[in-house]
């Protein structure tokens, strides 16, 4: 067996070189097209036939000729709209647009094991289908991408992704996390338009005031997490947005809340949602007025398969060594992963770019985060590693 850590050592500086290119010149969720042009151009000069699905999503096939499995590894490829206070001489030129969740360093990773393996073809059973994704941050390239046929010709087996942590406590550099089962929550944003009738600040008595309304049922939906739950089940209902009015002397017409939903249990998720609706339009029609609930956006939680994820977190554990890995707890954050775990078992780790201890000090979509790019060696080793490993225990 190849040791794929001192081959990922061997290309290390020209990967770390991708992703200052790309950290350079950062874009937002589906429009890609020089991250795209980037990707492509670095794959077939590898030898691959890279295609592009839906807009701005990439992929190619690694077919070692041999029958088998097929086996999908995802990048996320998209930026944020945040400017960059890095301070780094290879910061964004963009303005306003950074990389500060990372996905170049993902990006960057996965070009590497597409390297690395296709010069390690002979090695391989079956196929390795690479997957490089727009829209991660709000767009919904996952799901696009799935409608855009990425688990198809040839239909995909198992999957796996890699995403970056920083400013943890004593998770030091390179080492990979995993999370056995949820990881990650569904993540539901929802908008409540509330409709009443505008007045006079005077005669509030002829109006119905949509503020009174917003504030009453932002009150109501407090139940749902305090008492309505099951007592064992984690939720967040988060109200971060409330807009209504133009004058301090007019009632307005109406006014909006927005926020967003997350859990662990598909069966949490879906009550708290039913409830929102619930209290939402029943305590408008108490006061008069009427409430309209609209999901902005709507992800799964994040769900490991056992079965893939515990096979492959023994295969980092062979390459990186105990050490170099940690069972890591359960974070509110999302990730649109959860679209291809819904449809295919398999697992998305996490791997340490940086601590606390280390002098990492922000997290990731801050402005002024820095990522350790000497562990991104270690993401593009255990890929290769699990990959092949996956592929020859499941050869048909």
């Amino acid at each position: 067996m190849v040791d794929f850590i001192k081959e990922a050592e061997k290309i290390e500086n020209e990967v770390i070189a991708w992703r200052r290119e790309l950290h350079q010149y950062p874009e937002l969720l589906l429009d890609l097209p020089k991250t795209t042009e980037f990707v492509m151009t670095h794959l077939k000069e590898m030898g691959y036939e890279p295609e592009c699905i839906c807009q701005s999503g990439v992929i190619a096939v690694l077919d070692s000729g041999k029958p088998g499995k097929t086996l999908l590894l995802r990048a996320d490829m998209d930026a944020l709209p945040i400017p960059e206070e890095s301070g780094l001489p290879f910061s964004s030129k963009v303005p306003g647009v950074s990389h500060a969740c990372g996905h170049d360093t993902h990006t960057a990773a996965l070009l590497g094991v597409a390297k690395i393996l296709m010069e390690h073809k002979s090695l391989l059973k079956g196929r390795i289908k690479f997957m490089f994704q727009p829209g991660e941050e709000g767009g919904g390239g996952a799901k696009l991408m799935i409608e855009s046929g990425v688990l198809k010709s040839p239909d995909i087996d198992a999957c796996m992704a890699f995403h970056q942590v920083v400013a943890r406590n004593h998770v030091p550099t390179g080492v990979i996390g995993y999370t056995r089962g949820a990881m990650m929550a569904s993540a539901d944003m929802f908008r409540i338009t509330v409709h009443g009738k505008s007045a006079h600040g005077a005669s509030p008595e002829s109006g119905i005031n949509p503020i009174q309304i917003l504030c009453q049922i932002y009150h109501n939906l407090q139940s749902i997490e305090c008492s309505e739950k099951p007592r064992g089940s984690a939720l967040a209902l988060t109200i971060g947005q409330i807009n209504a009015g133009k004058a301090g002397n007019a009632i307005p017409e109406s006014g909006f809340m927005c926020g967003s939903i997350r859990a662990y249990e598909e069966s949490v998720r879906a009550l708290a949602k039913r409830r929102l609706k619930e209290i939402a339009e029943q305590t408008a029609a108490m006061y008069g007025g009427n409430a309209e609930v609209i999901f902005l956006s709507e992800l799964p939680a994040t769900v490991n398969d056992y079965e893939v994820g515990d096979e492959m977190f023994e295969y980092a554990k062979e390459l990186v060594g105990e050490k170099m890995t940690m069972m890591l707890p359960q974070i509110m954050g999302s990730e649109d992963f959860s679209e291809v775990l819904k449809e295919v078992p398999g697992v998305l780790f996490r791997i340490s770019l940086g601590d606390k201890q280390e002098g990492y000090p922000y997290i990731s979509h801050n402005s002024k985060v820095v990522f350790n790019e000497s562990g991104i060696k270690n993401s593009v080793a255990v890929f290769a590693h699990c990959a092949v490993k996956w592929l020859n225990a499941h050869s048909i």
